[in-house]
């Protein structure tokens, strides 16, 4: 219990708790419990001070319900609480009842069974760092208002050591990843799903969040195609086929400035959704210039409203400069080297890349911890219409889902022609999940594309994943095929995805079981077609061998 005569050895107590570390997290928890201790179990909450949103934010609690936490995670400064005369006026207030609270304090008083509330403010060096609020059962403790006033100065100072040093090691490790990038950018030739890769790592740090994406200009700088990102939902990646006009990054982009939204609610939209659909209230729009040429543009996103500020901004900007070197230089590589690993029917790129680009992304994917997916995808009775309609039209087939296939996947993504009329995707930075959709919306892309001359053609997807199907690249091959062929043997237009590794699936039938009766199944299916087309040709031979005699007899008889 707190008495007058153990308020001083309490508060030394304190002190030495508030400044026995210099991380924020440390302290805020220390003051949290420093304050519940010594006024008898009270709930506390304390707030920071946020000037760009003109916002008080919840940083630390202890003891409140749910509800009332999520009343307080945003409180703006004329929100109708005691924390608004404490913003207004820099001294503590208490009230005693329910009847004498503003309205917020009254609701949170009311649910939390309190019998007084406290509000103190934390200044530093003449400065609003944030406030405290605290739910009282015992009314005695709001005589010692002028007490707690002193022992908030304490905790604001602390608070205030924190944020510095905080920031002192942000800066350091922000200029240090920055310093890495710069050296991972310009060490040596990087091919353009490289410097997608760093650029999309890099933003995530120095922004501080989990969400970015890059918008590169298509051919005729009137419209973006997304190029690669990270954490979005793949249900919101169609937001991104978006024109230059009346969007964050086709202002970006006409004016070559950085653009800053940070509520979300003012034009120009063209903000895609986050996970589980819920709207991004900050973005960062930053060009991608070179040479006064625009390429694209840098998006970071963040669900909060004004989660960015001009530290971030600047890092950020810097990022961008060096980035847009880089892709130029990659761009106008690509050009040159592409004839030597691009396969020439389709544009696609050759088997040999593909051997190469997937060993990079898994020995990346494994250096990094993270995950990425393999597609094999066939196109299903590709023999009827090389029988019915001529290789010529074969041929087409075979370029317009190669088409289909560029126009709908990531640059980051590595499309390949993997023999015949199979391909090849290896979609880096996608979990298994989101590459299932990924397949899926690939193959109701294709079918949904009539090719001219040909009509509809539908596809069959085998799906293996690192690095829950192997984390080795001839198993995952294997994975893939396996999934591909059990698609066909299911019935065709249809994505599978391996039972293998980690993914393995408990069931009456082994995986390896149903893969070789799929596959027996598959070679079974060509071996009769062939043999029809053996049974045909002897005939067909036999016709050529007697024409001739028609043709001499016709003659003779016509007296030619």
């Amino acid at each position: 219990m707190t008495t007058e005569n153990n308020l001083l050895p309490r508060m030394v107590t304190m002190q030495k708790a508030l400044l026995a570390s210099l991380r924020l997290k440390d302290v805020l928890d220390a003051a949290v419990m420093q304050f519940a201790e010594l006024l008898g179990g009270a709930k506390v909450a304390i707030f920071l001070s946020d000037n760009e949103s003109l916002a008080l934010k919840l940083m630390a609690a202890k003891g409140y319900s749910d509800a009332s936490l999520e009343q307080m995670k945003v409180l703006p400064f004329s929100a109708e609480s005691l924390l608004k005369y404490v913003v207004q006026k820099r001294t503590p207030i208490g009230v005693q009842n329910i009847a004498q609270a503003p309205e917020i304090s009254s609701q949170i008083m009311r649910r939390e069974g309190s019998n007084g509330q406290i509000a103190l403010p934390l200044i530093s060096a003449n400065l609003l760092v944030g406030g405290v609020l605290i739910e009282v059962h015992n009314q005695q403790f709001l005589n010692y208002i002028d007490f707690l006033k002193d022992i908030a100065d304490i905790v604001a100072l602390a608070i205030a050591n924190s944020i510095l040093f905080g920031r002192s090691e942000y800066e350091r490790e922000r200029l240090s990843t920055l310093y890495k990038t710069s050296c991972a950018l310009s060490g040596s030739m990087l091919e353009v799903s490289e410097v997608l890769q760093i650029a999309t790592d890099t933003a995530l740090i120095l922004g501080n969040t989990t969400t970015c994406a890059i918008l590169l200009l298509d051919q005729t700088k009137q419209g973006f195609h997304l190029a690669a990102f990270k954490g979005l939902d793949g249900s919101s990646l169609s937001d991104f086929e978006m024109g230059t006009q009346g969007t964050v990054a086709g202002n970006c982009v006409r004016n070559g400035k950085t653009e800053y939204i940070g509520d979300g609610n003012r034009e120009p939209f063209g903000l895609p959704r986050a996970m589980g659909g819920a709207p991004f209230l900050s973005v960062v729009a930053l060009p991608l210039m070179y040479n006064g040429e625009a390429l694209g543009v840098l998006e970071v996103f963040s669900p909060e409203s004004r989660a960015f500020h001009r530290e971030q901004i600047d890092l950020l900007e810097s990022l961008t400069s060096q980035v847009s070197t880089a892709m130029f230089v990659a761009l106008t590589h690509e050009s040159t080297a592409s004839q030597s690993i691009l396969d020439a029917h389709t544009g696609l790129y050759n088997r040999r890349h593909f051997e190469e680009s997937l060993q990079k992304e898994l020995d990346r994917s494994a250096r990094h911890k993270h995950e990425f997916a393999l597609l094999l995808i066939d196109l299903d009775h590709f023999a009827q219409v090389n029988d019915h309609l001529g290789q010529d039209k074969g041929d087409e087939a075979i370029r317009h889902v190669a088409k289909v296939l560029k126009n709908a996947l990531r640059d980051i993504d590595i499309a390949v022609r993997y023999g015949g009329e199979e391909f090849a995707v290896i979609l880096p930075e996608t979990p298994k999940g989101s590459a299932v959709e990924v397949a899926e919306r690939l193959r109701q892309t294709i079918r949904n594309a009539t090719a001219p001359g040909v009509g509809t053609i539908t596809v069959s997807i085998g799906l293996s994943a690192f690095p829950g199907n192997s984390e080795n690249a001839a198993d995952l091959i294997k994975a893939a095929e396996q999934a591909l062929d059990i698609a066909k043997f299911e019935g065709r237009d249809r994505v599978k995805d391996a039972e293998t590794g980690k993914h393995a699936v408990s069931g009456p039938i082994d995986w390896d079981d149903v893969a070789n009766q799929a596959k027996m199944s598959v070679i079974n299916e060509r071996q009769s077609r062939l043999q029809s087309r053996l049974t045909v040709a002897p005939e067909y031979a036999s016709w050529m061998t007697k024409q001739p005699a028609l043709v001499k007899k016709k003659s003779q008889n016509t007296g030619e």
